[in-house]
């Protein structure tokens, strides 16, 4: 018995030999993975930092073409110096939204659009707020587009032809500027009314004068006397004007003004 005891015992201590051996084994290899995966991402983090800045300035990745376009009024030579390229610039050092918010800050950008196109190529896609009318505000004339922003002042030579809106006060009016203005509000619900009518395929508008009393006075380019509106029921009054020019003209009458805010009835006024 003292015999099978002792040779259990030994067997015992053997096994527990080689269990620590084992444990110490699996210890040591998950310590080396460890280990092995630090010294990776070290060299990597190193690699990172040197490589990324070569990568970030490299001439292969410098910008030699950039398109640009959309542009109406705008040149591409204001586009470029609202960019600001420089020379030795890659598209990997490019900070596109700041660069698209300076461009949107000019008073004729409305929206762009920018792009990298590797290795070396820049897309610009330019939406320019175009003129809708012009706001005639005591010596000021100044294009404005149709969301009320100015956009700078008008030049008859070489603008086109668009509708005067006759401001009754002074105002300053400056490039970029929204108006949010009463009269200039009142003027572009009146023009949105005017061009859905059938009169606009008919007659051409060149002013129109917004008054506090909510009547609004229009001059059409082929006829040299003013129309006169009220404040409502605007479509059906531009309804009753080319009844009132049918007659003027069958009778010949020189006329100063036509007044269409009377509900039943057309007042022509005579020139004399």
């Amino acid at each position: 018995m003292a015999l099978a005891a002792t040779r259990s015992s030994t067997l015992y201590v053997a096994q527990r030999k080689r269990m620590r051996g084992k444990r110490l084994l699996t210890r040591l290899w998950f310590l080396g993975k460890f280990l092995l995966r630090l010294a990776l991402c070290g060299v990597l983090a190193w690699s990172v930092k040197i490589v990324y800045p070569l990568v970030l300035e490299a001439a292969y990745f410098r910008v030699r073409t950039v398109e640009i376009t959309g542009l109406i009024t705008l040149t591409r030579e204001q586009v470029l110096y609202l960019l600001g390229i420089g020379d030795d610039t890659t598209l990997w050092q490019f900070d596109l939204p700041r660069m698209g918010a300076r461009l949107e800050r000019h008073p004729y950008v409305k929206s762009v659009i920018l792009r990298r196109e590797f290795p070396h190529t820049l897309r610009v896609t330019v939406r320019e707020r175009t003129p809708f009318l012009v706001i005639s505000a005591g010596d000021q004339h100044m294009l404005v587009d149709d969301a009320g922003v100015v956009l700078r002042a008008f030049v008859p030579d070489q603008d086109p032809k668009v509708p005067h809106v006759i401001l009754q006060q002074q105002r300053v009016l400056e490039p970029g500027m929204r108006l949010h203005q009463q009269e200039v509000q009142r003027a572009f619900e009146l023009l949105q009314v005017y061009r859905a009518s059938p009169l606009a395929e008919m007659l051409r508008l060149a002013s129109l004068t917004v008054q506090p009393s909510g009547v609004s006075v229009w001059r059409f380019e082929q006829y040299p006397f003013d129309v006169r509106l009220g404040d409502e029921g605007l479509p059906v009054q531009l309804g009753r004007l080319p009844l009132a020019l049918r007659y003027i003209a069958q009778q010949g009458l020189a006329v100063r003004a036509v007044d269409l805010s009377y509900r039943k009835r057309i007042v022509i006024i005579p020139a004399s």
